[in-house]
Order: C-alpha cells, then sequence, then structure tokens
C-alpha cells in the first residue's frame, strides 16, 4: 500500500544560484520551479541552523564557529601543545585526527574542527556548535523542524553527522523504500568541497552535480514508487566565490604593536576578521589601521543587525571586517593556504546567493534562507500552527 504523502528536502552545499544556471542539465525536467535566496552573512555554521528553524543567527544563537571566551573554554588543557613544534601539529591531518579525539572525550555531537587555530590562543575561544543541530534539542535557542516532528510523533529521516554523501544517500532511499517516513532531509557536501579546492568555474563541477542528478532520480523513483505524491525540494545555504587574491589582514594589525589577548583579541576567519577591543585606547588605531586596507571594510552595526547577525553581548565579535569578494584572509585561523574558492562575502554579492528549487510550483517564495523552513512547514501541513524556532501560533500568519 502506498503511503499518501512525502516530502524530501536534499540540500546540496554551496550549489549557489549562479552555480546552478552555469549548469542547466542538472535535474532537468524534474526542478519546475527554481528561486533565488538570500544568504546570511557568514558561514554553512550560521546558516544551515536558520534553514531549520526560521530563525535568524542573533535569534537562535549560532553564527561562526568561534567565539571569545576566556575562562569558559572546554578544552583549554589544548595549550599545552603550544610548546610543540608547528611542522607537526599544523598539519591538517594531525588537526582533524585531534578535532576527532577531542569530539571524542567531550561527548561533542556536532561539527566540531580545531582548522589552524593558534594551540596559544585556543583557551580564549570557546566553540559554539558543540551539539549537533540535526538532532532534538541541537539549538543553543529555539527549535528546529525535527524538533517538531520528534513531538509531534511524526516519522522522519535526517542524515547523521561525520557520514559521506553516499552513505547518507543510501540510508535515505532505505527509509524511502520502506515507507517509513514523511519527511526527508539530508544534507550533501562533495560539490562544496571540489569547488573549496578547485573553484566553482572548474570542468569538474558538472561531473559533481551529474552524480548528484543520477542519484537523486534514483531517489525519486523510488519515492514515487511507494507515495501518491512527493514533493522534492533542492536546496542550498550559499554559493562560491572564484577567489582572486589574498590579503595579510594579520600582519596590518600586528605592526600596531598592541598585545594580541591583553588589548585585543582577533579570530582570523577565511574572508573576515572578528575583533575584540579589550583596551579602548587601541579602538580608534585598530579602526584606522583597516581604514587602510583597500580589499575589505568595517560592517556598521546597522548592517550587521539588517543581516540578522548583530548580538547585543558582542559574543562574536565588536568589530567585523569583511573582505570584497574573491580576497581571501592569509594566514588565517582557518588555514595558512590559498584556496582556490570560498563563500562568507557579503550577501548581496550575486557568487553569495543561495537557492530553492522544486518539482512543484512555490508560492511565496522566501526571500532569505531562513524562510525555507516555512516551505517546510507548509508541506507538512503545519504552518499557521508554527512559528519561526518552533513557537506555537495563536493565530494564523508566520509569527515572526
Amino acid at each position: 500500500m502506498k503511503r499518501s504523502k512525502l516530502t524530501l528536502f536534499v540540500f546540496i552545499d554551496a550549489l549557489g544560484w549562479e552555480v546552478l544556471n552555469r549548469h542547466p542539465f542538472f535535474l532537468e525536467g524534474v526542478l519546475v520551479d527554481r528561486h533565488k535566496v538570500e544568504t546570511i552573512l557568514g558561514y554553512s555554521s550560521a546558516c544551515d541552523p536558520s534553514i531549520i528553524s526560521g530563525l535568524t543567527p542573533a535569534e537562535h544563537g549560532l553564527w561562526s564557529s568561534f567565539y571569545y571566551a576566556p575562562g569558559r573554554c572546554t578544552y583549554a588543557w589544548l595549550r599545552h601543545f603550544r610548546f610543540l613544534p608547528g611542522s607537526l601539529m599544523d598539519r591538517g591531518r594531525v588537526r582533524g585526527w585531534m578535532s576527532r579525539a577531542i569530539r571524542r572525550v567531550h561527548g561533542f555531537t556536532g561539527y566540531f574542527q580545531l582548522y589552524a587555530v593558534p594551540f596559544q590562543w585556543l583557551p580564549l575561544f570557546d566553540y559554539a556548535e558543540k551539539n549537533s543541530i540535526w538532532l532534538p534539542g541541537g539549538l543553543p535557542r529555539g527549535k528546529t523542524i525535527f524538533d517538531l516532528l520528534s513531538e509531534l510523533g511524526r516519522p522522519y529521516s535526517v542524515h547523521r553527522s561525520h557520514t559521506p554523501d553516499e552513505q547518507r544517500l543510501a540510508e535515505l532511499t532505505a527509509r524511502v523504500r520502506a515507507r517509513a517516513i514523511e519527511f526527508g532531509y539530508v544534507s550533501l557536501g562533495k560539490l562544496d568541497a571540489y569547488m573549496h579546492a578547485h573553484g566553482p568555474l572548474d570542468p569538474g563541477v558538472g561531473g559533481v552535480l551529474a552524480g548528484y542528478d543520477a542519484r537523486i532520480r534514483a531517489l525519486l523513483a523510488e519515492a514515487q514508487q511507494g507515495y501518491e505524491e512527493v514533493a522534492l525540494y533542492i536546496l542550498t545555504d550559499h554559493g562560491m566565490h572564484t577567489v582572486r587574491e589574498t590579503c595579510d589582514v594579520q600582519s596590518v594589525v600586528e605592526a600596531l604593536g598592541y598585545r594580541f589577548g591583553v588589548d585585543y583579541v582577533a579570530f582570523y576567519d577565511a574572508t573576515m576578521v572578528r575583533f575584540w577591543v579589550l583596551n579602548e585606547g587601541v579602538r580608534a588605531p585598530l579602526v584606522s589601521a583597516l581604514a587602510g586596507i583597500d580589499k575589505g571594510r568595517l560592517l556598521t552595526e546597522a548592517e550587521l543587525e539588517g543581516m540578522g547577525v548583530m548580538f547585543p553581548d558582542h559574543q562574536y565579535g565588536d568589530l567585523v571586517f569583511l573582505m570584497d569578494s574573491g580576497v581571501q584572509v592569509l594566514p588565517s585561523f582557518m588555514g595558512a593556504r590559498y584556496t582556490k574558492g570560498l563563500h562568507g562575502f557579503h550577501p548581496s554579492d550575486p557568487d553569495s546567493a543561495a537557492m530553492l528549487a522544486g518539482n512543484r510550483p512555490i508560492p511565496d517564495p522566501p526571500a532569505r534562507v531562513e524562510g525555507i523552513y516555512h516551505v517546510m512547514l507548509r508541506e507538512l501541513g503545519l504552518d499557521g500552527l508554527y512559528g519561526a524556532g518552533g513557537r506555537p501560533l495563536s493565530s494564523g500568519g508566520r509569527g515572526r
């Protein structure tokens, strides 16, 4: 016996609007409606929780991976590794092994990665996503679609963290074949990794998408065998930019002669630098030095507020210096190597745009990625009953 309806959301990391338009063969004949969707400033650590909750980072509490938290860092014991040679401890494989070990030791279920943060400064920063956002209770504030489905007792499937794309798709397909769910969500990361390594214009991008095309068509065919109605959505959180040049912001800041950890603290992300001013006498010279860098600019508090990433307690930074499109911060705490493709630039840049596409018309398409959550609610018949963050509504509407 067929079940009545299945809703599938297939998330393809970095399949932005521009990337999708360069590969029109992708799911041709399946996707009948496509929409450009504005991303959120930051990385997947900010966008993904917003997509599944309808909340902005300032509302759910997750923005960048690391935030300033002196004296509260869970893994402060790592400071002892600062005495070991960087030629060993800064290798990607070593950092990856240590990240997995720390995750096990401290019971982190979220995406945890040390990246290239210097061991001497690690105790100043805590990690935001200790809990998996894909499990119920994963957000610091608010609820996700998975919290709601669990509370309502409605059967669903979501990918397991730390598993490859092929396994994630195979597990979802098995659940669909068994007709065991009414909602499925799977996140795929191979395309994002490929474009980081090769750039979004590399010919191999089409090959990665061709592989996804075949697997998703097979998933859809399986679903149509067991369900009367299948709603399929393809979505992403951001696009991908071609890196054109690099900028050594760290040298500019260090040339001022102020003391890291005493006068100021900085976190050098790949596309932006976040500062915490500890000595107010540092603020004006720091702002002046940053103004002299012509490859980026300081964002105003009004801009951060409008993008949903202004935190009143400045947990993620007092000042945010954002690079221009295609300019990589190098060196950074995320790595010391040039990267051919990056995301995390201004949301208004064309290559930043996300997208949402479906095998059916999408009424009232979302303007920004957190609005995708309301499409999920609508397909589940929950729109008008719950608002952003899983908040019950006393009357109709989205209740934001």
